[in-house]
C-alpha cells in the first residue's frame, strides 16, 4: 500500500512539472526582471537616493514630514561620483544646487550619508553618542584600524583605548619628553634647506615627509636617524605608511555596493592581504626588541604600551593596531 501512494505522488509530481516549459520559465523571469526594476526605480525616486528610499519604504513606521534634501544620483550606484577627486567641492556645489542649508542626504550605493556645513548641526551631531560608531570600511577592517581608536566600535574597549591615548600617549608629559628629538629633527630640515640653496631646484615636500617619517620613528619606536643619510628601516616605514594610506584613501565599492564583494573589483581586499603580514613583521620585530631592552630614560610609544599593567595592559595584536595608526595618522598630518 505503501508502495502505491508513493507512485501516486511521484506521477503527480510529474504531471505538475509539464507546467514548467520554457516559455513560462520565460515569462517568469521577465515578471522578475519587470519587478525588481520597478522596486529599484521607487528606491531612486526617494529624496537623496535608493539607500534613503530604501530605508524609508522598510520602515514605514517612520514618520517623515519634510525628507532631507540631497540628490538621487544613478538608480544602484547613488551619488558615488561625489566622492571622486575634490570630493568636498562636488558635495558643497550639491548642497547648493539642492538649497541644503542645514542637512543633506545623498547614497552610496547601499550606504546612507548625511553632510551639514552648519556649525551648530555639526557640534551637535559630533557631541551626541548616537554618532560615536562609524561604517568600518573594509580596508580599514583588513588592515586591523577596527581595533584602534578611530575605528573601533563604541563601548568598553573604545573607552580604554581612549584612556590610555590621553593618560599615557598624548599627555603633556609624553609630549615634553620629545621637545629635544623634534628640535633637533627641525635644526636638520633648516641645514638641509641651506645647503640645498646651491641648486637650482628641490622638493620642500620630500624633506618635509623624511622629517615626518624621522620623528615618527624616534617617537613611536625610539629610532634615531639622521635626515640627510638613507636608512633602509626608514623606506620600509615608508613604503608601508604610504601604501596603508592608499588604502584608507581609496573608495572602496564594496563597502556600499555589497553584491560586488565577491569579486573585489578593485583589489582592496587583495593588496590589504599583502600589506598587513609586513606589518606585522615590522611592528613585531621592534615590540620584541623593546621587550629584550631595560627602558630608556626617554621612553618611547612601545615603551609606554608594554608598561601597562592590569586592565590597561594590551596585547601584541592590539599594540600592534594602535602603532599602526599612529603611524598612519603621524604620516597624514605632515603630507
Amino acid at each position: 500500500m505503501r508502495t502505491d501512494i508513493d507512485s501516486f505522488w511521484i506521477f503527480a509530481l510529474a504531471s505538475k512539472c509539464r507546467a514548467f516549459t520554457l516559455e513560462n520559465i520565460a515569462w517568469s523571469l521577465l515578471i522578475i526582471g519587470l519587478a525588481w526594476i520597478v522596486i529599484t526605480l521607487i528606491y531612486w525616486a526617494y529624496p537623496g537616493g535608493p539607500a534613503w528610499g530604501k530605508y524609508k519604504l522598510k520602515n514605514t513606521s517612520l514618520t517623515i514630514s519634510n525628507p532631507i534634501p540631497g540628490p538621487r544620483g544613478l538608480p544602484l550606484a547613488g551619488s558615488m561620483e561625489l566622492m571622486t577627486s575634490l570630493a568636498h567641492h562636488k558635495i558643497a556645489a550639491a548642497a547648493d544646487a539642492w538649497k541644503a542649508r542645514r542637512l543633506m542626504a545623498f547614497s552610496l550605493g547601499d550606504t546612507r550619508v548625511i553632510v551639514t556645513c552648519n556649525p551648530d548641526v555639526a557640534k551637535e551631531i559630533l557631541s551626541s553618542s548616537v554618532f560615536a560608531d562609524r561604517p568600518v570600511k573594509e580596508s580599514a577592517y583588513s588592515l586591523m584600524f577596527n581595533r584602534a581608536i578611530g575605528f573601533a566600535p563604541y563601548g568598553v574597549y573604545w573607552r580604554t583605548l581612549r584612556k590610555i591615548a590621553s593618560t599615557h600617549l598624548f599627555c603633556p608629559k609624553q609630549i615634553k619628553a620629545s621637545e629635544g628629538q623634534r628640535l633637533q629633527i627641525a635644526s636638520q630640515m633648516v641645514s638641509m634647506f641651506i645647503n640645498d640653496q646651491e641648486k637650482s631646484s628641490f622638493s620642500v615636500r620630500g624633506v618635509l615627509k623624511r622629517a615626518s617619517l624621522n620623528n615618527m620613528m624616534c617617537s613611536v619606536f625610539g629610532r634615531e636617524y639622521k635626515l640627510d643619510s638613507f636608512n633602509s628601516e626608514v623606506e620600509e616605514l615608508r613604503a608601508l605608511v604610504e601604501e596603508g594610506y592608499d588604502l584608507l584613501g581609496t573608495l572602496n565599492w564594496t563597502d556600499h555596493l555589497p553584491w560586488l564583494t565577491d569579486f573585489d573589483p578593485q583589489k582592496i581586499r587583495f593588496r590589504c592581504s599583502n600589506l598587513v603580514p609586513k606589518v606585522n613583521r615590522f611592528v613585531s620585530r621592534i615590540i620584541a626588541e623593546h621587550r629584550a631592552l631595560t627602558r630608556s630614560e626617554t621612553p618611547d610609544f612601545v615603551d609606554v604600551l608594554l608598561s601597562l599593567q592590569d586592565r590597561d595592559k594590551l596585547s601584541d595584536s592590539d599594540m600592534i593596531a594602535v602603532l599602526w595608526v599612529k603611524m598612519e595618522k603621524e604620516f597624514r598630518c605632515r603630507s
